[in-house]
């Protein structure tokens, strides 16, 4: 039995515990923003700088832990539904493929096809069609193993959980998908945000359109239709469910048109066609096809937003054969299926077609490269100022149903896990908030980051997604059931290897990543004295490895509070302080959580 003395001593220590875990707390909070450019840094990311990112990490997190650590007496857990979203089916076959039209057809595409196409020459276009054939293959494995669960009276959304169904909440390959998932639609997320900002602050001051007196209205106006339709998409979608489908079949069409219009302009308009850059490439086809086809699948890979709508397509679509009069009237199952397959198809078409336009244009060496936007430079030369006002209409429409999606998959992603318990369940409420930090991080990163990591770790998910349907191999075949599923898997986890040969920094920061994410996921759910423990231990293996590994300080800014500046050798020497003093404290903390458990259960849980 435990005294009241004992129980006063423990509340005593813990008391003290978090008044200094606070002071850690609020030092690690002005470290990271005095080192903010450095911390954020991810271009060249090493050993030494990766461990001085987890020690930055480790206090912070543990610091804060042993902060909320006093009120620790009464621990009850509450088990809440998972919420899974009324299903509300009013979206016919046409808005659902304009969804997955508007997912895939990206604005990356204005910028990555043709710095790619003058880059690699044929190389690219090849990679565009291997890309093109591996996301038919992927969305028949998609439909395969959705078509599956279905039939088996299970209402499961596409993605990763069709890992969770195959192996469980528990499987680190369902938490890996889901980790993926949402690091990669943020840093597209974060990517499209940047590149619609070259427009407004680049682009268009320095265009014809600029020139005008207008020039401020038009960014303000592009600006605002931007925060309208993203607060309309992400708070009010329930609300306005038919409007936004049928606003965004409009935008959809209207792009394609645009951007089909441009190709047939350039072929037609064009005096100086010639096949030259087709050849001009030399080097290991096989190996620079793996790499570029990896490096360019974040154009290929948004068919997968339809699965995500599954809930909100009609029973039955009607579609009306104009000239002879007939309507054909498809089914939900063959909706999802043939708007995923006519998503690539059209997306592939048009990404394709522009890559070869750009190598027939022979346009290398005319100021392509340094260009923010290539695709303005190109439609600027080929049809002047009203070909560029159209493409930048175009760009807008792709800024808009990409940077959504990507956003709202982020937020979707985050908030599954934390209704599958493995993170806070309270995280659900909040996941758009994490998402919209994590985006505001990665953005200062760069470009050609975010596009690495994005392809990386969309490739990583959608490879364990694929192997997942071998677990329906029974049921689905040798074909569906092994077949595909494997060969799909294979082929994006080879793509996203070869991304090491690009960036290999972003392999490094992307497994950062997804282990740091799991050792939270890990420690959430240990029982509290063993959290302690290992608490203790991992700080003190940090503290060792500072010491001793010299770990990346060159540069550090130092600490920068109020009027009080410390150089970059004291301010190390401090933060050294503080993780030592993070080791005692969560020391003394699992000796008290082990004085007042010892002999009894740790948590009682309702």
């Amino acid at each position: 039995m435990i005294s009241r003395k004992d129980i006063r001593n423990v509340y005593v220590g813990r008391f003290l515990i978090s008044i200094l875990s606070l002071i850690a707390f609020i030092f690690s909070l002005v470290f990271i923003y005095s080192n903010r450019s450095v911390l954020l840094d991810f271009t060249n990311l090493t050993i030494n700088k990766s461990l001085f990112l987890v020690s930055v990490m480790a206090m912070t997190f543990f610091s804060l832990y042993l902060t909320v650590s006093f009120p620790k007496s009464l621990r009850i857990k509450f088990s809440r539904p998972r919420i899974r979203g009324k299903p509300n089916p009013v979206y016919g076959f046409f808005v659902i493929l304009s969804i997955g039209v508007g997912s895939t057809l990206g604005s990356p595409l204005f910028i990555l096809i043709p710095e790619n196409a003058l880059q690699y020459g044929i190389i690219s276009t090849v990679s565009l069609i291997v890309a093109s054939f591996t996301s038919l293959l992927m969305a028949k494995v998609y439909f395969d193993v959705y078509e599956h669960h279905k039939s088996n009276g299970r209402d499961i959304v596409g993605g990763p959980a069709f890992v969770r169904e195959a192996y469980g909440v528990s499987s680190v390959r369902y938490f890996i998908s889901r980790i993926s998932m949402w690091v990669a639609n943020s840093a597209l997320s974060a990517y499209c945000v940047i590149i619609f900002f070259d427009l407004l602050l680049i682009i268009i001051p320095d265009s014809a359109i600029g020139k005008s007196t207008i020039s401020s209205m038009i960014v303000y106006i592009i600006l605002a239709m931007f925060v309208v339709w993203f607060i309309v998409n992400a708070f009010f979608e329930e609300r306005y469910e038919r409007l936004i489908g049928r606003v965004q079949l409009v935008m959809i069409v209207i792009m394609a048109v645009v951007l089909i219009a441009e190709e047939g302009s350039i072929f037609h308009s064009s005096p100086h066609l010639s096949t030259h850059l087709f050849f001009s490439f030399s080097g290991n086809w096989l190996q620079d096809i793996l790499i570029d086809t990896g490096y360019l699948f974040i154009l290929f890979f948004g068919f997968q937003e339809i699965m995500a709508f599954q809930r909100n397509v009609k029973e039955q679509s009607v579609i009306k054969i104009r000239g002879i009069k007939k309507t054909l009237t498809i089914g939900k199952d063959q909706t999802i299926k043939w708007t995923m397959i006519f998503t690539v198809i059209i997306s592939s078409s048009i990404n394709i077609i522009y890559s070869v336009v750009v190598l027939l244009t022979q346009s290398r060496g005319t100021g392509i490269d340094s260009s923010s936007i290539p695709a303005f430079l190109i439609a600027q030369r080929t049809g002047g100022t009203i070909w560029l006002f159209l493409m930048i209409i175009a760009f807008i429409i792709a800024t808009l149903t990409t940077f959504v999606p990507a956003f709202l998959a982020a937020s979707r992603h985050l908030r599954s896990l934390g209704e599958d318990r493995i993170f806070p369940y309270s995280l659900t409420k909040y996941s758009w908030l994490f998402t919209l930090f994590f985006i505001i991080i990665l953005a200062a990163s760069g470009e050609n980051f975010l596009l690495s990591i994005t392809d990386f770790m969309v490739l990583i998910s959608l490879g364990i997604i694929s192997i997942s349907g071998t677990r329906y191999r029974k049921e689905l075949g040798k074909k569906n059931g092994i077949f595909f599923p494997v060969l799909v898997g294979f082929l994006t986890f080879t793509f996203g290897a070869f991304n090491y040969f690009v960036e290999p920094e972003v392999v490094l920061f992307s497994v950062l990543i997804i282990s740091v994410a799991y050792l939270i996921h890990n420690l959430i759910n240990m029982e509290s004295a063993a959290l302690k423990l290992f608490m203790s231990s991992m700080l003190a293996i940090i503290f060792l490895s500072d010491a001793f590994i010299n770990i990346e300080l060159k540069a550090t800014e130092g600490l920068k509070i109020f009027y009080l500046t410390i150089g970059k050798n004291l301010s190390f020497q401090i933060f050294s302080i503080f993780i030592f003093l993070l080791i005692i404290l969560s020391t003394v903390d699992f000796v008290l959580e082990w004085r007042i458990t010892k002999g009894k259960k740790l948590t009682p849980v309702i």
